[in-house]
């Protein structure tokens, strides 16, 4: 008859934390690299300039894209909701102006859109008196 011997193991109680932190490295790259293909909105062709960029805003900032059909969308987390006639966006762009009165608008519109819906556009955020109008361009030669 065998008998067992107890062996006096040592139970290892501390965790590995070396794969958690690869895995959290690995995804940290992954998403370094996925956010610039990720800019919310309407895929627009923008014109070309000689523009120079601007500073960084330092207040809240809302983007409102304008397509060539002149569909309008808005830049902030609404990526399937776009607004096909300038009714309805001027009413949601009202509710956005009431609850934050100072942010800087910026406007990106594809370079074939009508100029009539630019222009609506414009004199819609000047109506709430907005510190700050802006339209985005893309510069002429890649930098």
């Amino acid at each position: 008859m065998f008998k067992r011997r107890a062996k006096n193991r040592n139970l290892l109680t501390e965790i590995n934390v070396i794969p958690y932190v690869d895995i959290s490295l690995v995804l940290l790259v992954i998403f370094m690299v996925a956010t610039p293909f990720m800019i919310q909105g309407i895929d627009l062709d923008l014109p070309k300039t000689e523009a120079k960029a601007l500073n960084k805003s330092k207040n809240e900032n809302l983007t409102i894209s304008i397509s060539k059909e002149g569909y309008y969308s808005f830049d902030i987390g609404e990526k399937n909701k776009i607004y096909k006639n300038f009714q309805s966006f001027a009413v949601q762009f009202e509710k956005i102006l009431v609850n934050n009165p100072e942010i800087e608008v910026f406007v990106r519109a594809d370079k074939n859109t009508v100029y009539d819906n630019v222009a609506k556009t414009m004199s819609l955020i000047k109506k709430f008196n907005t510190e700050s109008i802006n339209l985005i361009t893309e510069p002429l030669n890649d930098e």
